[in-house]
């Protein structure tokens, strides 16, 4: 069980997160979509009432092309190796904002003198909506006169106050990936406001003309002192040059290298072969330490058997010996001919040790000779190496003045370049900005956007309108979501059953068994496999359906899942809403059959009590006669032992009992029972009285298997399976009756 309801959980949770939300906005925006409409057509109105008040507003625009100057006094991405054009015209642009320059349109124009700029002349709507300004009236004003203390004062404050208006109404754009400047003007009269869009462009023509002049005379100036600084420089690195190349006693690069790469590499594989003598020398000798003096060993070495003249001595030896063993045949020891042949072949093994000992200190002198080659080409290998590094040292050294003096050399070029260059040239009272679109008088009026203004007023009642429909439906609490069910009432949720809308003379008994492939009946599989799941290792013998308050759909539920039972094993329903009963009417019985107020009290038989309508396995005990106290029946022993007689028969027992809160016969039932089902109504029961109600159980000792969310709006439905429900707004029933019949 344990594991099902970890699982089911987790199902919860990523449904939750994933696409609850979304419906339930969606639920309480359609729920409120009346009020919603009417707040932001509320807005509307009021916005309208407002811009049509407005004085409108006008802009002109004149395009305006920068160019970069054809004739620069000093080019400092030349010098430094730096371009940037970008900056360029941002800085341009920053220009053409400047205090500086609208003072000068300003003066030109005599803006001062103009109804328009004097803040005595202003009247009606302002065109737009200064923050700072308001800010700071609402800010507190610190002691002291707050006035102008002279009137220079108040003529500068004056003309700071028309400078900002000026520029409050500028707005410069540049176009994208060109270099056009678009400089636009509003005022309330069109023609001011070409006017001024124009004057602002030739101002920035002659103020850039102006500056460019007087930057020209300053380089003129600075290019001079500079010039003389870079030929003293460039003179003493050419001194330095030549001073290191008569020290070193060096002609020019390559006249530097005394040993090339090739010498270097000859020598290193002069090295590997002598090494490889030397090895193959020192194998030799050491194969001759190891026989310690032994002849025989002596005579086995590869080397000294290879030597012809030690084949030679060991064959006569041989053939001494041979003619030593033949005359030992026919001759005594003494004989003249066996002395002589013992002298010969002494003599021919002194022979044969001689030449040994003679290949040997070969062998040996050859190892020293070898060894001293490889000493001396290595030295020599050493030495070239030193050579080598010392001469890569001087030609390092003297490339680097080369390129000082080079660097110099080619830095003071470039400025006498420029000196001559802006001393001799004759274009530098060339533009580099012109006007390609003037600005023509507007027709149509920019502000107040009166559509647009209407449309975010409309748009903000509407946010508003969503808003206020969320917190009211924050405050509702009710239960409507899966994922609220084990949230707030900490039980694992069985299944969800969706609304039905029934057709006349029609139950959810009767529509789940001839729809059979509806959602409704998968629905009530799917409560009972989760019952049988939850129950894998102690199935539930006798299982209580309840409710927190009449009308949650508890008899609805109770009904159809005995019924979805009776397709796997032997079930009996028992009617024990002894205040309400309605299974006997649903099911097609007689409201006066037999029951189980009938069988407890031992008046009738069990097979009068317990009704097979057809052929499956499906049995009912309707609630029979009323008794005046039904919670002294249901609390009775004989109660007990009936369903102890009743269980020996059945699978199953499933029993319909009233409400949790409204009686205690719930409470009492669930003693009795292996486990109790608690159903609560989507978007009817507040989850504080479902707490209420699975609290008193609790406290009781009742086992409660899990929750049933009922009555989901079909509408609300998103699939199958747990979490398929995002939000609910399902209807009431009707309140729930007491009935003695």
């Amino acid at each position: 069980m344990n594991a099902y309801d970890i699982s089911k959980e987790q199902i919860d949770n990523l449904v939750d997160e994933d696409t609850i939300d979304l419906r339930e906005y969606w639920r309480i925006v359609r729920g409120h979509k009346w009020s919603i409409i009417g707040l932001g057509l509320l807005f509307a109105l009021v916005a309208i009432l407002v811009v049509f008040n407005q004085r409108p507003v006008y802009q002109a625009t004149a395009s305006l092309l920068i160019e970069p100057s054809s004739t620069k006094v000093v080019q400092i991405q030349d010098v430094y190796a730096v371009s940037d054009n970008a900056s360029y015209y941002r800085t341009q642009v920053e220009i053409l904002k400047s205090r500086a320059l609208a003072q000068k349109v300003i003066d030109k124009l005599k803006l001062a003198e103009n109804p328009e700029f004097l803040p005595e002349k202003k009247s009606g709507w302002s065109m737009s909506f200064n923050w700072r300004s308001w800010l700071k009236s609402l800010l507190p004003k610190p002691p002291g006169p707050t006035g102008p203390s002279s009137p220079a004062e108040a003529e500068q404050a004056r003309r700071a106050a028309l400078v900002d208006n000026f520029l409050g109404r500028l707005s410069l754009k540049p176009v994208r990936n060109t270099q056009v400047v678009q400089i636009s003007f509003e005022a309330h009269d069109p023609k001011l406001a070409a006017r001024i869009a124009n004057t602002l462009g030739e101002t920035y023509i002659e103020n850039d003309l102006d500056a460019r002049l007087e930057m020209t005379n300053k380089a003129s100036s600075w290019l001079a002192s500079r010039l003389k600084d870079l030929k003293d420089k460039l003179r003493k690195s050419e001194q330095a040059l030549q001073a290191y190349r008569e020290k070193e006693h060096l002609v020019d690069t390559g006249g530097v290298g005394t040993l090339t790469a090739e010498q270097l590499q000859d020598l290193r594989q002069n090295l590997v072969v002598a090494q490889q003598q030397r090895i193959k020398a020192h194998a030799l000798v050491s194969q001759v330490r190891a026989a310690h003096g032994d002849m025989d060993k002596l005579a086995s070495i590869p080397a000294v058997l290879a030597d012809p003249v030690v084949s030679d001595l060991k064959s006569a030896e041989v053939d001494a010996e041979r003619r030593l063993r033949a005359l030992s045949k026919r001759y005594g020891a003494k004989h003249p001919k066996m002395v002589e042949a013992r002298a010969d072949l002494k003599e021919a093994k002194a022979a044969v040790r001689k030449r040994i000992n003679s290949v040997i200190a070969g062998l040996k002198k050859e190892y020293q000779v070898a060894l001293t080659n490889e000493r001396a080409i290595r030295s020599s290998l050493e030495s070239a190496k030193g050579e080598m590094q010392s001469i890569h040292r001087k030609s390092y050294q003297l490339n680097v003045l080369e390129r000082e003096v080079e660097s110099n050399r080619q830095l003071y070029e470039l400025f006498l370049k420029r000196l001559k260059e802006t001393s001799e040239t004759g274009d530098l009272q060339k533009a580099n900005a012109r006007i390609v679109d003037p600005a023509a008088v507007p027709v149509l009026p920019i502000k107040p956007k009166k559509g647009s203004i209407v449309g975010i007023a409309t748009f903000l009642g509407l946010l508003l309108g969503v808003g206020l429909a969320f917190l009211l439906e924050h405050l509702d609490n009710t239960i409507k979501r899966a994922a609220e069910v084990e949230d707030r009432l900490g039980l694992p949720l069985l299944g969800l059953l969706p609304h039905l809308k029934l057709g006349k003379n029609e139950s959810p008994l009767s529509y789940s068994r001839g729809h059979r492939k509806s959602f409704f009946a998968e629905s009530i599989r799917t409560v009972r496999t989760s019952v049988l799941l939850s129950g894998l290792d102690d199935p539930y013998k006798v299982i209580v359906v309840t409710s927190s308050v009449p009308g949650e759909g508890k008899s609805t539920v109770a009904m159809n899942l005995a019924d979805s039972l009776g397709d796997m094993h032997k079930v009996l329903l028992i009617d024990a809403d002894l205040r309400r009963p309605t299974v006997a009417s649903v099911w097609g019985l007689d409201r006066k059959a037999l029951g189980l107020s009938e069988f407890v009290s031992q008046t009738a038989k069990l097979s009068e009590c317990v009704h097979q309508l057809d052929e499956r396995n499906v049995f009912v005990m309707p609630s029979g006669v009323v008794p005046p106290n039904p919670l002294e029946l249901l609390s009775s022993k004989r109660f007990k032992d009936a369903l102890d007689t009743l269980g020996r028969t059945f699978d199953h027992i499933i029993i319909d009992s009233a409400p949790a809160l409204a009686v205690s016969d719930a409470l009492v039932l669930s003693r009795n029972a292996s486990g109790a089902i608690y159903v609560i109504k989507a978007d009817s029961t507040p989850y504080p009285v479902a707490q209420d109600g699975i609290k008193r159980m609790q406290q009781y000792g009742v086992h409660l298997i899990g929750a049933v969310l009922n009555d989901v709006p079909q509408k609300k439905k998103k699939g199958y399976g747990y979490g398929s429900y995002d939000s609910y707004g399902g209807s009431y029933y009707g309140s729930y009756g007491y009935s003695q019949d």
